[in-house]
């Protein structure tokens, strides 16, 4: 069983001091980012034919697709929700490189393969439309601003979301302070423990209206997302969190107190 300290838990970027004096609502997250990419979350329900064995066959034939196709994603996953919805039984994510990548990818697969994969697949699996005809497929500008510092040895994880507000005092400005100040306390730990993690996190911005119909999330800025290898790791990091990590002083968004927890599955490999 893998075990890596290095791994955190809850809302961790609350944990620094903020003036919020100089409040700019004009900086752009994803400009600071050290990274940018696309990525799409697609709600899908099982469909009557859902089997491992079926699933398998049915990957393995996407990503036989995409091999031959001009314009793919760069990776994806799926994510399996720890608590039951009846809005979605897993998302299909694809990470792009950017939007206009996607919208090439997109043209290029419903004008090609599109309606044939649907006609073979949907009693497996059906993602990204609903009974009523709307399109279940939320995209995001995500921002990265730390790299994994050790290669996840198995693949899949575990994923957490919260779903944060800007607020008076709080802005663009005050969130790229407390990522600078989140990476230091990483950087520290890490240091203190001897060794790396396949942990990293990211800033979603919604390229959709909020609140998603149905959902309990409510209205949003951005979503924080954090990827731990593994429960375990998740389960490291709440410890160290909670023993090391000072606590929250000055202005901080208004988060959604609850942590939205998936189980990762590998469904495409990062192409290079």
């Amino acid at each position: 069983m893998k075990v890596k300290i290095i791994s955190l838990v809850g809302i961790l970027f609350l944990i620094t001091s903020c003036s919020g004096s100089n409040q700019s609502n004009d900086i752009k997250i994803t400009d600071a980012a050290e990274d940018t990419a696309y990525v799409e979350y697609l709600w899908c329900k099982n469909g009557p034919d859902m089997s491992e064995e079926a699933f398998g066959t049915m990957i393995q034939e996407w990503n036989g697709i995409l091999d031959g196709m001009e314009t793919t994603v760069t990776m994806s996953v799926g994510l399996v929700p720890r608590t039951a919805t009846d809005l979605y039984d897993g998302m299909w994510v694809l990470v792009w490189e950017s939007k206009e990548q996607s919208e090439k990818g997109w043209k290029e697969w419903l004008d090609g393969p599109a309606e044939s994969w649907t006609e073979r697949t949907s009693s497996i699996l059906a993602c990204g439309a609903s009974d009523n005809g709307d399109v279940l497929n939320y995209g995001f500008n995500v921002s990265s601003f730390r790299v994994a510092t050790a290669q996840d040895d198995e693949p899949g994880g575990v994923a957490g979301f919260a779903f944060c507000s800007y607020t008076d005092s709080f802005g663009p400005n005050e969130l790229l302070e407390n990522i600078k100040t989140y990476n230091g306390w990483l950087d520290s730990a890490q240091e203190a423990t001897g060794t790396s993690s396949p942990y990293f996190y990211t800033i979603h911005e919604p390229d959709f209206e909020t609140p998603i119909p149905g959902t309990s999330v409510g209205s949003y800025d951005y979503a924080f997302h954090h990827f731990w290898s593994s429960e375990e790791t998740r389960a490291q990091g709440a410890a160290l969190f909670a023993e090391t990590a000072p606590a929250p002083q000055g202005p901080q968004p208004d988060c959604n107190s609850e942590m939205f927890l998936f189980d990762t599955y590998p469904f495409r490999p990062a192409q290079m």
